[in-house]
C-alpha cells in the first residue's frame, strides 16, 4: 500500500511543479518580440525597381503594380508573390478572368473620391464581398486597402472577408501619435473579427528611412507586412527603405552606425528637421530573456523536477510513515 501512495504522491507533485512553470513560460512566448526583419514587404515596383526587387525580394515579399495597364511589369519579376491593384470591383470582374493566372493577390483600394465607383462606395461591404468571391472564385488571396475613412467606419466589418488588410498611415507617418491613434484601437478589432487576417501599414518613400522604421519598429507585434508606396523620383529612398527594413534588428531603433548615418544625410535635405527617433517601447525585456535560446528552458524543465522529486519524496515519506 506505501509504494502505490509515494507512486500517486511523485506523480502529483510532478505534475503541479510542471504546470507552475509551463504558463509562465508559455506566457513569455507569447509576448515575444519579432524583428522588423521579419514583417513581408508588399512593394509597389515601376520599370527601375524590377531588378531590384529581384534581388532583394524573400518569397514571402510582394510585387505590387497599381494598375492593370502596368501587368506586363510582373513578367519581370521572378520572386516572390504578385498583386495587382483595382480601384473599382466591377473592372476587376472584368479582368481577373482574364489574368488570373498571372497573379497571387487581388488587391482593391476602396477610397472616397472620383477614382472610385460611387455605387461601391455607397455599399463598402457589398463591395468588399463580390470582390472576396472573385478572388475565391480563381484561387486568389485579397488584399483590401482602404482610405482612413472606410477603415474606421466598415473595416470590422469587411475583416471576415479579405486576407491582407492594408492600413494607410503614409499621410501622418512623420506623426507618430496620429498613427498609434488610428491603428491601435482598430486592429484588435480586425484581427478578432478574422483571427487569420494579415495585416500592414502602408508607408511612402519619402523623408528619414530610419525615422520611419523606427514608427514601424514601435508596434511591429501588431503587424505582418509593410506596404510601400514608391515613385520614380524616390527610387534611392525606396531602396534604402528597404535595406533598413531588412537588416534591422530586434533591439536596434534608432541605428547611429556608420551606415544608417550615411543614409540619413543622403536622403534628408540639409534644411530638414528631422522627426525625433521613437524608442521601442512595446515588449522590453522579454526578448533577453527568450534570446537565451533552449538552454534557459531546460534549465528551468530540470530545476522543475527536481524541485517535483524532492518535495514528493519528502511528503511521501512523511505520508508512509503515519501508515
Amino acid at each position: 500500500m506505501w509504494k502505490i501512495k509515494l507512486i500517486l504522491t511523485l506523480v502529483l507533485f510532478i505534475w503541479g511543479d510542471m504546470l507552475s512553470w509551463a504558463e509562465p513560460a508559455q506566457a513569455l512566448r507569447s509576448q515575444r518580440t519579432v524583428a522588423v526583419s521579419d514583417l513581408w514587404l508588399d512593394v509597389s515596383l515601376g520599370p527601375p525597381l524590377i531588378d531590384w526587387f529581384n534581388e532583394v525580394a524573400r518569397p514571402s515579399d510582394i510585387a505590387r503594380v497599381e494598375h492593370i495597364e502596368q501587368l506586363a511589369l510582373l513578367d519581370n519579376v521572378t520572386v516572390g508573390r504578385k498583386l495587382v491593384v483595382f480601384k473599382s470591383a466591377a473592372e476587376a470582374e472584368r479582368f481577373i478572368p482574364l489574368i488570373a493566372d498571372q497573379i497571387d493577390i487581388v488587391g482593391y483600394n476602396l477610397e472616397h473620391g472620383p477614382t472610385n465607383p460611387l455605387d461601391e462606395q455607397e455599399a463598402p461591404v457589398e463591395s468588399a464581398k463580390r470582390m472576396h468571391e472573385l478572388a475565391e472564385q480563381y484561387g486568389l488571396e485579397l488584399a483590401f486597402g482602404p482610405d482612413h475613412r472606410f477603415a474606421l467606419s466598415d473595416g470590422v466589418s469587411i475583416a471576415p472577408y479579405v486576407d491582407i488588410f492594408v492600413l494607410q498611415v503614409q499621410r501622418a507617418q512623420t506623426e507618430p501619435a496620429r498613427v498609434r491613434e488610428f491603428i491601435e484601437p482598430l486592429i484588435p478589432e480586425l484581427r478578432q473579427a478574422n483571427p487569420d487576417l494579415q495585416i500592414s501599414v502602408q508607408v511612402r518613400t519619402e523623408g528619414n528611412v530610419v525615422a520611419i522604421v523606427d514608427l514601424i519598429d514601435s508596434f511591429k507585434e501588431q503587424l505582418d507586412g509593410v506596404s510601400i508606396l514608391t515613385s520614380p523620383e524616390t527610387v534611392e529612398v525606396a531602396e534604402a527603405l528597404v535595406d533598413e527594413l531588412q537588416t534591422r534588428e530586434v533591439e536596434s531603433p534608432g541605428r547611429s552606425n556608420s551606415t544608417a548615418a550615411g543614409q540619413d544625410e543622403m536622403l534628408v535635405p540639409p534644411d530638414e528637421v528631422r522627426p525625433p527617433l521613437l524608442s521601442d517601447n512595446l515588449g522590453n525585456g522579454s526578448p533577453i530573456v527568450i534570446e537565451q535560446g533552449g538552454l534557459f528552458w531546460i534549465f528551468i524543465a530540470v530545476s522543475g523536477l527536481l524541485a517535483g522529486l524532492i518535495g514528493g519524496g519528502l511528503v511521501a515519506f512523511l505520508i508512509c510513515k503515519k501508515s
